[in-house]
């Protein structure tokens, strides 16, 4: 069982070690990523030996996280993940890693405990509002800098739906206005990030809309992608599929259905409305929060996959 402690309680454990290395998610997004990159340059800055990695390659579009971080060669002491809420999503690094980890940092309400030492905030809408808070506790003021809000600020927009989301409280907009003091073009990542299509990701919408199927007299849209279709993108032309079947008129719950290069499938599950939808990938061992969630599949016939996601999705409605 991990213990839970506060921000100032985490400040000081990492004032106590040194040689961190800090894990993102496997398939990361912007908000484990921008926590990653946000905390790795404030440790350096406060002057421990810090690097963060991830199990798979990362997006072109994070480029300008890469350069915040000085490249260190050390051999790691302390392990901390950031908007991990499972080793299991550490991908490759679960194996090496999973249960080295002495402090996570994590704002899912479905987190289960696999580290020493837990900050958790499960009414943040990112990890990022977390780790800007720990930066702050660890510093002040003045350890933050550009670099580091523009990480920030891409973890919050990014699993905020650019502030769309109900997550997306008071407390997130002000901390987003004061990240907006750093001197970094926050229009031009939400263009990449919100606005930027390739081609081969506009040819995937085409598809998906195309292909979309209606359950539970149309109150839920589904889409299935195989692992040959979304190898025509790269991980990040495939993040924020999951958002489309929730924008149809009428939809309460949208689900993007996802095959893994290895053959099994994975469930991205998004609610218009009071259904909750953590609890219903619960029921296949995944979780996230309550209007957005996902989980995971073997390599099980497809159909059967749908048949039991939208019979779960059904008995709500009834």
């Amino acid at each position: 069982m991990s213990e839970k402690i506060g921000m100032s309680e985490a400040a000081a454990f990492i004032k106590a070690h040194d040689g961190f290395l800090i894990l993102s998610h496997a398939n990361p997004d912007g908000d484990t990523l921008g926590c990653a990159f946000a905390l790795c340059r404030a440790l350096q800055k406060f002057g421990k030996k810090a690097k963060n990695i991830c199990a798979d390659e990362l997006s072109h579009r994070y480029d300008f996280m890469k350069a915040a971080v000085e490249k260190q060669d050390f051999e790691p002491q302390t392990y901390i993940t950031v908007d991990v809420a499972d080793t299991k999503l550490l991908g490759d690094l679960e194996k090496p890693y999973g249960n080295k980890i002495d402090l996570a940092i994590d704002h899912h309400v479905s987190h289960v405990d696999f580290a020493k030492l837990l900050v958790i905030e499960p009414h943040a809408a990112a990890a990022a509002q977390t780790v800007y808070k720990l930066i702050k506790e660890l510093g002040g003021a003045e350890l933050l800098d550009e670099k580091i809000a523009a990480c920030l600020y891409t973890g919050i927009s990014t699993d905020s739906g650019c502030f769309k989301y109900s997550c997306a409280t008071p407390e997130t907009h002000r901390i987003a206005a004061e990240l907006l003091e750093y001197d970094f073009d926050h229009s031009a990542l939400d263009y990449v990030f919100f606005d930027l299509k390739t081609k081969a990701r506009i040819a995937l919408e085409e598809k998906i809309y195309r292909d979309i199927e209606y359950y539970c007299g149309g109150k839920c849209a589904l889409v299935t992608l195989t692992k040959e279709q979304l190898a025509t993108v790269d991980s990040e032309d495939s993040n924020g599929l999951s958002a489309i079947p929730r924008m149809i008129e009428g939809v309460e719950v949208g689900v993007v259905i996802k095959q893994r290069g290895n053959g099994s499938w994975k469930a991205s599950l998004r609610s218009n409305s009071t259904v909750d939808v953590q609890k219903i990938c619960a029921k296949f061992g995944g979780g996230g929060h309550e209007k957005a969630a996902g989980c995971s599949f073997g390599s099980m016939n497809i159909e059967d996959i749908k048949k039991a996601l939208t019979d779960e999705i059904g008995k709500v409605f009834e």
